[in-house]
């Protein structure tokens, strides 16, 4: 956060991890075997979603999980369009989102952060969430309906809905 700002050109895009990981029993998660809670859900982000909520590998079936993955890639398709459309997207993204590997990584932001924000105590959610300056549009943030819609739809599809805080039903 304290080279946010202070650059000498042009502004640096950052996302800064979470100081703590959020899972339902940490005692079953080993971090050793895939790294940070954060990198993983930027690499893998439906099997960080099914870690960070208890579910293995065995626990889906194939269907279950395909259909898993095309809701998130559904909705990352979505979010790509509101984020290009956005009329309030801070010039250093907007540079950024015609590369496909750094475009796909704001979108795995995006989901991080509201899966987190969902998941997390709502009074500690501060050292649980991940930031991103500059900061993202208000349409792609844990309080859009469009945004929150998608990890409702992921939440009930895989049985885990009951993790979560919801404002929508």
């Amino acid at each position: 956060m304290v080279l946010h700002g202070s650059e000498r050109g042009e502004t640096a895009a950052l996302f800064l991890s979470p100081l703590r990981p959020a899972f339902k029993n940490s005692s079953t998660v080993d971090t050793t075997h895939n790294g940070s809670q954060f990198t993983y859900f930027l690499t893998a982000p439906l099997p960080a979603f099914c870690q960070m909520v208890g579910l293995s590998a065995s626990d889906a079936d194939t269907d279950s999980y395909n259909g898993a993955q095309n809701i998130l890639s559904s909705s990352f398709s979505e979010w790509e369009i509101i984020l290009c459309k956005s009329t309030n997207l801070d010039i250093v993204w907007a540079q950024v989102l015609s590369d496909p590997f750094l475009r796909r990584l704001i979108l795995r932001f995006i989901f991080c952060r509201c899966v987190l924000s969902f998941f997390c105590p709502l009074e500690d959610s501060d050292e649980y969430l991940p930031v991103c300056l500059p900061h993202l549009p208000n349409s792609v943030s844990p309080k859009s309906e469009v945004v929150e819609s998608c990890i409702h739809r992921l939440a009930n599809h895989l049985g885990v809905a009951d993790c979560f805080h919801f404002s929508i039903t």
